[in-house]
């Protein structure tokens, strides 16, 4: 059996539950204000990565560029707190992704810090959870309960029968291949090493690929995959890629790792925007509007740009017009253009930073 590779969104505000659940299922690595876990599972021939945005709720980001990169997502509850705002932005997140932006995204949902003073709260989470995810993906999602090392175990084994039921695109039937960058830093002997998510098509290594947008024919030296050298990668794995021509500090995550020509970068373009039903524009007339002083932030993958709406129609929640955005930052797109979340990356503050999301449509 080929080794396949899962990657998971731990999506919680308890850091401390969310750390649990990702231990569970590996050992800690890279951290930011991403925390991931990696296990390569002999027994089951998969490996394992968990990240958990530990940015979350301060940075909205965090969450989003997890959910971007990731292709189970778990939803966790707090017992101790049941369902907060927190969750309820974490809904909109996952409900977003799994419906607009990735056909392979699979929702999962657990409830941890389980304790005797607050399990009464297990029936209330399983009364209110069906009638909140009624019209979305996630309303057939499974709910787990965390009370002992078993149970997580039935997690991870639940994680990874999901998983089998995500059918991912043939390399040949894709018309480029792309990866996800989400660190990078030189290593003394080796170069420019990035991390990643191939998230379509294959790579191989001592081929030619482009950076965009910070520079184009980089060639691939090597391609490993939880420590071990491999010629390709295909979509769904997570990858540390060793680059010849490019120094580390040039990368971000707004940088895409891709097929030659394959993308191009657009700083303006005409939107088809819809704005979600549960998120109120602070401004006089209660719509999103052109001209609007605020600045929101367009993420695409894990590209970010500080964004301008600077013509087109005023939008009621829960309905959608056109308007032309002004980005500060160019962003990579391909042949169909930008699309992506629009959101607000002020501090929480009980209410919903998810304004909705765009895709480009033609002059």
């Amino acid at each position: 059996m080929e080794e396949r590779s899962i990657t998971i969104g731990l999506l919680g505000a308890n850091h401390n539950i969310t750390k649990l659940i990702g231990e569970s299922l590996g050992t800690p690595g890279t951290q930011s204000d991403l925390q991931f876990y990696n296990r390569l599972d002999s027994n089951l021939n998969i490996v394992l990565t968990g990240v958990a945005p530990i940015g979350y709720p301060e940075k909205i980001k965090s969450l989003l560029q997890t959910c971007a990169e990731t292709s189970i997502h778990v939803m966790i509850i707090d017992a101790e707190t049941g369902i907060t705002p927190e969750i309820g932005e974490i809904m909109v997140a996952m409900n977003l992704y799994g419906e607009h932006f990735s056909s392979t995204t699979k929702p999962i949902a657990a409830i941890g810090g389980i304790t005797t003073a607050n399990e009464w709260r297990i029936e209330e989470i399983k009364k209110q959870l069906p009638k909140l995810t009624a019209n979305t993906v996630l309303k057939d999602m499974s709910l787990y309960t965390l009370k002992t090392r078993e149970d997580y175990q039935h997690l991870k084994q639940a994680i990874v029968d999901l998983d089998k039921t995500i059918v991912r695109t043939d390399p040949n039937d894709v018309p480029y291949s792309k990866v996800l960058i989400d660190h990078v830093f030189p290593v003394k002997g080796v170069g420019t090493v990035a991390l990643g998510l191939v998230f379509q098509g294959q790579i191989k290594a001592g081929e030619m690929y482009d950076l965009i947008p910070v520079q184009k024919k980089v060639i691939l030296r090597s391609i490993q995959k939880f420590d071990r050298d491999f010629k390709t990668a295909e979509q769904g794995d997570r990858v540390g890629l060793a680059l010849k021509g490019v120094k580390s500090e040039k990368i971000d995550r707004n940088t895409i790792f891709c097929t030659m020509g394959a993308l191009e970068t657009t700083d303006q373009f005409k939107s088809k925007f819809y704005v979600s039903p549960y998120y109120r524009p602070q401004n006089i007339n209660g719509k999103i509007s052109p001209n609007d002083p605020k600045t929101y932030h367009l993420i695409a993958d894990l590209g970010i740009s500080p964004i301008k709406l600077i013509d087109g129609d005023d939008i009621n929640p829960g309905k959608n017009g056109i308007i032309t955005l002004k980005l500060e930052k160019a962003l990579a797109h391909d042949s169909e253009g930008l699309k992506g979340i629009i959101a607000d990356f002020g501090p929480f503050e009980n209410k919903l930073r998810i304004v909705g999301y765009v895709e480009s449509i033609g002059d």
